[in-house]
C-alpha cells in the first residue's frame, strides 16, 4: 500500500492550498507551520493527506441537505465520513476521527469572520473556539483557506478572511494564553464540600458551568471559582 492514496481531481484543486507557500507563510503563525505532517495515523497516513481528505469530502453532507438549503451540512457530512465514508476506506479510527472533525467544524473560521464583520464578535467568542480547537487550529486555517480559495474569486474577501486568520492566532498568543485559566480551579471533591452535596449529575454540572465561566475570562482564581458556584442553583 502507498503512503498517500490516489485522490480524485477535485481533491487536488482543494489540495493545492499548499502550493500557496507565500499565503501559508505569512498568515498562520510557525508555531503552527511545524506541526505540519507530525501527525501520522496507522504508519500509512500523516495529517497533510487527512487534511486532503477532508479538503475533498468536507461538502458531503451537501448531498442531503440540498432540500433546506444546505442546513447542518457540515454535522451530517461528518456523520457521513466518521460512520460510511471512513471505515468503507480503512482509513482507522483515529484517522477518520481527525477527517471527520474538520468535516464538522470547517464553517467555524468563516463564521467567525463575518460574525466580526457583522460587529457581533465577542472575546467570549474567540476565547472558546481557541479552548475546543486549538490542536486542531492549524487544519482548521488550512481547510478555510482551501474551501474559500477554491470557490470565491472575491479578491477583497480572501484578503480580509487572511487577515482575520492573523487576528485569531495574534488574540491567541497576547490573550488568551497569558489570561485564560484551563485548569479546572476546583476538584469534584471541593465542589461537593462547597455545595454539600453528594455524588451526582450536579457536580458535572457545576463543572460545566464553572469551566465556561473560566473560558469566557471572569473566573482566573480559586476563590473567584468558590464565590461563583455559591451563587448559583443547580
Amino acid at each position: 500500500m502507498s503512503s498517500s492514496p490516489a485522490l480524485p481531481e477535485n481533491c487536488r484543486l482543494y489540495g493545492g492550498i499548499f502550493k500557496k507557500k507565500e499565503l501559508i507563510r505569512s498568515t498562520i503563525h510557525p508555531e503552527f507551520l511545524s506541526r505540519i505532517g507530525s501527525r501520522k495515523f496507522l504508519s500509512e497516513f500523516d495529517d497533510v493527506t487527512m487534511l486532503k481528505f477532508a479538503c475533498f469530502f468536507h461538502d458531503i453532507g451537501k448531498v442531503l441537505t440540498a432540500k433546506n438549503g444546505y442546513k447542518n451540512h457540515d454535522k451530517i457530512g461528518a456523520e457521513i465520513f466518521r460512520d460510511g465514508i471512513g471505515p468503507q476506506l480503512s482509513l482507522g479510527k483515529s484517522a477518520t476521527d481527525f477527517v471527520s472533525y474538520l468535516i464538522r467544524h470547517h464553517l467555524d473560521v468563516v463564521k467567525l469572520y463575518f460574525m466580526k464583520k457583522e460587529g457581533s464578535l465577542k472575546k467570549e467568542d474567540i476565547n472558546f473556539f481557541w479552548y475546543r480547537h486549538k490542536e486542531m487550529a492549524l487544519y482548521l486555517f488550512l481547510l478555510t483557506y482551501a474551501d474559500v480559495y477554491a470557490t470565491s474569486e472575491d479578491d477583497e474577501f480572501l484578503k480580509q478572511l487572511s487577515l482575520f486568520v492573523i487576528y485569531l492566532q495574534e488574540y491567541y498568543f497576547d490573550f488568551y494564553c497569558k489570561n485564560i485559566v484551563e485548569q479546572p480551579l476546583l476538584t469534584g471533591r471541593e465542589i461537593m464540600e462547597i455545595l454539600n452535596i453528594p455524588p451526582s449529575p450536579a457536580v458535572g454540572r457545576a463543572k460545566e458551568l464553572l469551566m465556561q465561566q473560566q473560558i469566557s475570562g471572569k473566573i482566573k482564581t480559586k476563590e473567584e471559582a468558590i464565590e461563583f458556584l455559591k451563587s448559583i442553583t443547580l
